[in-house]
């Protein structure tokens, strides 16, 4: 007799233990593997899509009076958090699970599928934390290409649908490449994903994308009882450092999450959660940030369209750069100059840089022009 949509999603995350992936994630600077050492002195940091604008000050002001209640649990805040939360998006805040950033919901997915020996299937290059979490406990991993934009392409990835797919994972906006999904087609392919199969949709730099917050799923949650959704404070809000974020899904899958989770939501503390609460009634801030942003990819748009260097038109805070117009060493003497850039492993075409504030981004292109060949 065939399992019940509901009861199989929540069956086998249940049976998932949550373990510890001990080590290095590997290549993509998830951990220790890959990030660069910090440089002496104050280096132009245009490596880790992090916000140059953050945390706001009403974060900071929220964060210096919570300190003395830091020897209490913040449960009310993980509360209060859930309830702004909700009604941003219109959701009930049994919908939502905190988390210590949202790698801990992909590692927890990936590590999920891996129990229970079942396949991961994207499209690639996209964010590894899944991928890497769900192959070490087990997991096939199955990657199809990006399109010729270096888009997810949702035909080719329906079409790989088989009986052995647990889990299809689609980041967008996608890093590295910045590319963006239209949004009803994006819609229209969770739709046609077969029930039993569930969607994570990481959507780290939903913020920064062309269609904003009207690009997210979320409003998919209330039919699809097989979807996932990833959110983070670390871009828009500011909020890397202190490590918060969350998960977008129905009661049943949140329950099921909260379960195996290590940290029973405890794992975001007092500061993340009263800066995320601060933050999200600074709404004029984050508009700021974008605004910004924007402002500083086309400062390198301009540059490259009259140096001729390919690239990706960006729906995030970096831009994913064709290598082929740059010094085949241009990380390292970018380094030398006091400007961190990033290329992961199996990048071989391109670097990807992040977008600072513009007067760095003029600083940028002013010395990378050095190693134009």
């Amino acid at each position: 007799m065939a399992i019940n949509r509901r009861e199989w999603i929540q069956q086998s995350l249940l049976a998932s233990a949550a373990m510890l992936v001990a080590g290095s994630t590997g290549a993509y600077g998830c951990a220790s593997g890959f990030r660069e050492r910090r440089i002496e002195g104050e280096p132009l940091q245009l490596n880790w899509n992090e916000n140059p604008y953050g945390p706001s000050e009403s974060a900071i002001k929220a964060v210096n009076e919570a300190m003395k209640n830091a020897n209490r649990y913040p449960d009310d805040y993980i509360v209060e958090v859930k309830e702004k939360l909700s009604k941003l998006y219109s959701i009930k805040p049994e919908n939502l699970l905190i988390t210590a950033g949202s790698t801990e919901i992909l590692s927890l997915l990936g590590q999920h599928v891996g129990l229970q020996k079942g396949e991961i299937l994207t499209a690639y290059p996209t964010f590894p934390t899944m991928i890497q979490f769900g192959e070490r406990a087990g997991a096939t991993i199955r990657k199809v290409d990006l399109d010729k934009n270096n888009r997810f392409e949702l035909d080719r990835l329906r079409n790989a649908v088989s009986n052995q797919t647990s889990l299809i994972f689609v980041c967008n906006p996608n890093n590295p490449t910045g590319t963006e999904l239209p949004t009803e087609d994006l819609k229209s392919f969770c739709r046609s994903v077969p029930e039993n199969v569930l969607i994570c949709v990481d959507e780290a730099y939903i913020e920064y994308s062309n269609a904003g917050l009207d690009g997210s799923m979320v409003s998919l949650v209330g039919e699809m009882p097989n979807l996932i959704i990833c959110r983070t404070f670390s871009k828009t809000y500011g909020l890397a450092g202190l490590r918060i974020g969350y998960a977008i899904s129905n009661a049943i899958n949140i329950n099921a999450l909260r379960n195996r989770h290590l940290g029973f939501e405890l794992s975001a503390g007092w500061a993340p959660l009263v800066a995320a609460a601060a933050t999200l009634d600074d709404q004029e801030f984050i508009q700021m940030c974008v605004s910004r942003n924007n402002e500083g990819k086309q400062i390198v748009y301009n540059a490259y369209e009259q140096w001729d260097v390919k690239y990706d038109r960006s729906s995030t805070n970096f831009i994913y750069t064709r290598h082929d117009r740059f010094d085949k060493n241009v990380i390292a003497k970018m380094r030398e100059r006091g400007i961190l850039i990033t290329k992961w492993p199996d990048m071989h075409n391109h670097i990807r840089i992040s977008i600072g504030k513009p007067e760095e981004m003029q600083t940028f292109v002013e010395v990378v022009e050095d190693f134009l060949v």
